[in-house]
């Protein structure tokens, strides 16, 4: 029997998944499963299952790129030898060959330099910049590299050879003093995506000077085959920037005209039509890395720039072959090590495992120790040992960051760097057992037993009639798969067993059928042939699967591909993160609530009046910092830096349903007051409000998310954020909270959704004839009838999608207004008479012309909102926007 894991269901989130199903227009399963992949807001969901390539952010965002882009181009006027130097993975070989090709497509003199890892190692080195001045180079530009090169930059500088830096590693506390520094993870760039791969910031650098010299602006994309590639090879998150570069360059490989692609594909034996991420990672990348692994990166550099493709067919031969080489060396390593920790018992129980050995390859310690994390569960220093001196690779379990891990330790490194999960450094020989002895005790003090048990994490819970072939094909809108955007697990509790089998090659696999709730699906599991014992025909199990569509003699089904089982009653789902009972009231909504908590509440002016809950006017004091975000690419990225620069922050929202997204996204984020957010919208009940005023008084809070009805007039905040463009001028009032500083993130690329919700407000003439007619289909001989809210709303969203509740009752006063009918509401029906003789005009209805009214002012607030700028936003502030 294979060893158990530890299930791990992750938590769901009923209102938020509800929220972002409706908003988005997709299943609850997939919202939960977006949720998961930290998608909180309709903005980034629509982002993420979007990933249009007109959603990646401006180079000029990154800090430095501007120089970067001035001294490239005063090279290129020159005519100054530029050398690009790379790092020799795949992420550094494939952004190596984007910016030698587009500066050569610039008209720039251009050679690159990638150091040999067994003689040079990684990173910036003096020899090889020594050689560069000695060639007549004038400027040199890295790839994946150089962010810990201060000492190598200042000794370029005094050669005369000016710098500039790409890289996307962790920056050290020193940044080198290069001509340019482009890093996104650099602490000064505000540059909202921080997890490009370093071929990713090399074409960034490449989008900033196509732009500047003129080129088309889609000029840069030939080059997303190779980003992709790079992107996929280096494991960044499958998020943001990444996933829309990697979506689009699938499909730029698999149609690649590169003949150094075409053959490393052929000599792979992938096939274009089955072109994703496992393939990238599985197949291709290891063939292009065994170049840097074993020796001299360099022929891979030289493949991916060939131009004749039996040249490319040679090279691709050669790595092929390269390849074969290293996994016979990497199991020779892996024997040895596996050897190593049998024969020390103290070693195998130690949390963090630390081997060294003259005997290893450099080139494919890396790997062995990603084998040995699978193995043991914990993280592991492989270090290869040459005169004295080591080279390592480390690989991690998340809960233990290896570059902080090392930060902690570095008195007994020489060099290091690299991510949380993975990282290389150098070590003298002499100082890896107080290495060892150190790194374990801080392993002592942050790993326990739990980050020691290997986990199987489960999307959701769900019951087999779920599965429809509607629901598993639209679970393909999260490919690609990746590194932090993994293929959905879902989990079934008490399928009965109909029939079990075991098929394949040496009967590894086992072939079943299960059943739950009437509904029968098949399943295959893989290598899983060791659980048939407990399988027994008629007994229940639980089961972990990944769903998907078999097609079999042209009938398509819903087949499960079983990743484990479980006795039943053993699974249990993950509470809510850590978070305050307050928020968590905050964030409940009950099902039929759903709708009504997606209007923005500033286009409820109008029936203030009868709430008795708006903020009212009042003199607005003047005396504040404005500060104008409207047109920032990225409000979540903009709204964490901002709440970081105060001490209380008021985020004021445009509804119940972006107060609980807002809130969700704050209070899962690595901010250390993530625990200190509230969340305040007119749904939550009395006893939850009083308590939320209760810790603000206090001064128990970092943030409050909450609408503009929010009930904390004299209580201060640092800081307001205006997070939503807002809808009316009573939204603005300011007074209350005495803030001396005030942020707008609300702008126009807010404003088309701004003009839907508002156009959804009320029913016009040509949606309110509709409302009647579905009426007049409702009733009897009497003129009597009955119908239900929601019939009411599916109505009216067919004019306008965004149509909730308050449109419904809009519509419904408006006709008893007129008098052409009554009603009355029980839970959610409407129970009316109509007055069939009665015939009016619409003109004779105040609640028509007060709806209208709003809306019309509403829109006039929005644009007279966007038009100001600078001082004149400022004086709308200070009037409290009155019309002049």
């Amino acid at each position: 029997m294979r060893r158990q894991k530890k299930w791990r269901v992750k938590a769901p989130y009923v209102a938020l998944r509800q929220i972002l199903a409706k908003e988005l227009g997709i299943s609850e399963i997939l919202a939960q499963l977006l949720v998961n992949r930290g998608i909180y807001t309709a903005d980034q969901g629509r982002t993420f299952l979007g990933s249009e390539l007109d959603r990646l952010f401006s180079p000029w965002l990154l800090k430095d790129m501007e120089k970067a882009v001035e001294r490239i181009n005063l090279a290129r006027q020159n005519g100054e030898s530029i050398l690009v130097f790379g790092d020799y993975d795949v992420d550094g070989i494939t952004g190596t060959v984007v910016l030698v090709l587009a500066l050569r497509k610039l008209g720039c003199r251009v050679d690159y330099f990638i150091p040999h890892r067994l003689e040079e190692g990684y990173g910036l080195n003096t020899e090889a910049l020594t050689r560069a001045v000695e060639q007549g180079f004038k400027l040199l530009v890295t790839v994946d590299c150089g962010i810990s090169g201060a000492a190598e930059v200042a000794a370029a500088k005094q050669s005369g050879l000016d710098v500039i830096i790409t890289d996307h590693h962790e920056p050290p506390a020193r940044l080198p003093a290069a001509t340019a520094v482009i890093d996104p993870k650099r602490p000064d760039c505000t540059y909202p995506f921080k997890e490009l791969a370093g071929v990713g910031v090399a074409l960034k650098l490449v989008q900033g000077l196509y732009e500047r010299v003129g080129l088309a602006a889609g000029e840069w994309e030939e080059y997303l085959d190779l980003v992709c590639l790079g992107t996929v090879a280096d494991i960044v998150p499958l998020q943001g920037e990444n996933r829309i570069l990697v979506k689009h360059g699938l499909d730029k490989i698999a149609h690649s005209q590169r003949p150094g692609l075409q053959a490393l594909i052929k000599v792979s034996g992938v096939k274009s039509e089955s072109m994703g991420t496992r393939e990238l990672g599985f197949a291709l990348a290891p063939r292009l890395n065994a170049a840097g692994r074993m020796g001299d990166a360099a022929l891979g550099v030289e493949l991916l720039l060939a131009d004749d493709p039996l040249q490319a067919a040679h090279m691709a031969e050669a790595l092929n072959r390269g390849n074969q080489e290293r996994q016979q060396v990497e199991a020779k390593v892996l024997a040895e090590a596996l050897a190593m920790v049998e024969a020390e018992p103290a070693m195998a129980d130690e949390k963090v495992l630390v081997l060294a050995s003259a005997n290893w390859h450099p080139g494919v310690i890396g790997i062995v120790a990603s084998r040995l994390v699978d193995r043991f569960y914990r993280p592991v220093f492989m270090i290869s040992l040459e005169d004295g001196k080591g080279k390592g690779s480390a690989r991690s379990i998340p809960g233990f960051h290896l570059y902080q891990a090392m930060v902690s330790c570095q008195e007994h490194l020489e060099q290091f760097g690299g991510h949380a999960m993975a990282a290389g450094f150098s070590i003298p020989a002499d100082k890896i057992m107080d290495f060892r002895r150190a790194v374990n005790k801080l392993a002592d003090e942050i790993l326990t037993d739990e980050h020691l048990t290997p986990n199987l994490d489960l999307d959701a819970l769900v019951d087999l009639n779920e599965l429809s072939l509607a629901t598993v094909r639209e679970l393909a809108q999260l490919l690609p798969f990746g590194h932090c955007n993994p293929g959905p697990v879902l989990g079934c509790r008490q399928a009965k067993v109909l029939h079990c089998r075991e098929v394949g090659k040496n009967g590894s696999h086992l072939k079943l059928k299960v059943k739950s709730d009437q509904v029968v699906l098949d399943g295959i599991g893989f290598n899983l042939a060791s659980y048939s014992e407990m399988l027994a025909t008629g007994d229940s199990v639980d089961m972990a699967f990944v769903p998907s569509i078999n097609c079999w003699n042209g009938r398509l089904s819903v087949q499960l591909e079983v990743k484990e089982f479980k006795e039943t009653g053993e699974v249990c789902v993950a509470a809510p993160g850590e978070r305050t009972e307050l928020l968590r009231q905050a964030l409940h909504l009950p099902e039929e609530k759903i709708y009504e908590s997606m209007l923005p509440l500033g286009i409820l002016q109008w029936c203030w009046n009868h709430t008795g809950r708006g903020p009212g006017l009042g003199n607005t004091c003047c005396d504040f910092e404005l500060t104008d975000y409207r047109d920032c690419p990225d409000r979540l990225a903009r709204l964490l830096q901002v709440i970081n620069q105060g001490s209380c922050s008021l985020v004021l929202v445009e509804s119940a349903a972006q107060a609980i997204q807002v809130a969700v996204f704050l209070s899962n984020g690595e901010s250390a007051w993530r625990q200190q957010v509230l969340a305040y919208h007119p749904l939550m009940g009395e006893t939850a409000v009083q308590q939320m005023i209760n810790q603000l008084r206090a001064n128990g809070a970092k943030v409050l998310v909450a609408t503009a009805l929010a009930p904390v007039g004299g209580i201060c905040f640092d800081q307001v954020i205006f997070f939503h463009l807002p809808y009316h001028p009573e939204e603005c009032q300011i007074n209350h909270w005495q803030a001396k500083r005030v942020f707008l993130l609300g702008g126009q690329s807010h404003a088309p959704e701004g003009r839907e919700y508002i156009r959804a407000m009320a029913p016009e003439r040509e949606t309110l004839a509709a409302l009647y007619r579905l009426l007049r289909l409702k009733i009897n001989s009497q003129g009597q009838g009955q119908v239900s809210k929601r019939e009411l709303q599916q109505c009216l969203q067919e004019f306008y999608p965004r149509a909730a509740g308050l449109a419904t009752e809009i519509g419904l006063t408006v006709f008893r207004e007129l008098g052409l009918l009554e009603y009355s509401r029980q839970a959610d029906q409407y129970i009316f008479k109509i007055n069939r003789q009665v015939r009016s005009d619409l003109q004779n209805s105040p609640t028509y012309h007060r709806a209208l009214h709003i809306k019309e002012a509403c829109q006039r607030f929005q644009q007279r909102f966007l038009a100001a700028a600078g001082d004149k936003l400022q004086q709308m502030f200070c009037s409290n926007f009155k019309e002049e």
